[in-house]
């Protein structure tokens, strides 16, 4: 009998712990959150040119490397919109395949010699994200939301590193370029969790010229590229 009592009061047990949990996790509706999200990127831009010493690279293509990034935010809510600006520290890397006019001439003769050069780019940088969101879902502590606005980025330090038949050389440029982007993107919340998913892409061309970095180098080259952002990242964080 005492087991059959027990029994019939589980399922009032859990719909009750059921319940106290819904009201834990439901998220009250507030004018003003602020929150944290850490997360990793992945970085693919368009190159418009690569030249090194006045001679124009061929063959260009792309292979991308998982960076980080973390950014802290405010969001201003509106009903089902809100307003979000960030401010984002990024760690960006990627490598840029190429060849050069000279190496295709001489790969006739010699078949020995690399067919392909590696231009291996770092870039840290500050975000100023303004983003626009609406919520295509929010119900209870579930939410969907898509976002769009547009981006400032401040590169405060670039590293190009290429890699010639065996021959290292590290580049730095003086200039710090500002760019100017456009950001979409779409978030999914469980309570105060969330994911987001961005999407990045450079209004405007960035033409940087480098110089070798080491001036005792017998082999200095100087770098030239005009390319565009082109982005992707993933980041989870914690609304408050």
């Amino acid at each position: 009998k005492r087991m059959k009592k027990i029994l019939l009061l589980l399922p009032v047990f859990f719909l009750c712990i059921s319940a106290n949990a819904q009201k834990f996790i439901q998220i009250e509706d507030k004018a003003f959150n602020f929150g944290a999200k850490v997360g990793v990127n992945s970085t693919f831009p368009i190159v418009n040119s690569l030249t090194i010493d006045d001679v124009k690279a061929e063959n260009i293509r792309l292979q991308y490397k998982v960076g980080y990034q973390a950014s802290v935010f405010c969001r201003i809510n509106i009903d089902r919109f809100f307003i979000q600006p960030d401010l984002s520290w990024y760690h960006t890397k990627g490598d840029i395949l190429f060849s050069m006019p000279q190496n295709t001439e001489s790969n006739l003769a010699d078949s020995n010699t690399p067919e392909t050069d590696l231009l291996q780019l770092k870039t840290t940088s500050l975000e100023m994200p303004v983003m626009i969101g609406y919520y295509l879902v929010k119900e209870g502590p579930y939410a969907l939301s898509m976002m769009v606005g547009p981006k400032v980025k401040y590169n405060y330090k670039v590293r190009y590193t290429t890699h010639f038949s065996e021959v290292t050389n590290e580049y730095i440029n003086d200039s710090t370029p500002f760019e100017l982007g456009i950001a979409t993107g779409l978030g999914v919340s469980i309570w105060r969790l969330f994911f987001e998913f961005t999407y990045e892409f450079g209004l405007n061309k960035v033409e940087s010229d480098f110089k070798d970095k080491s001036s005792q180098n017998p082999i200095e080259r100087n770098i030239s590229i005009d390319k565009r952002t082109n982005m992707m990242s993933f980041s989870l964080g914690f609304l408050f």
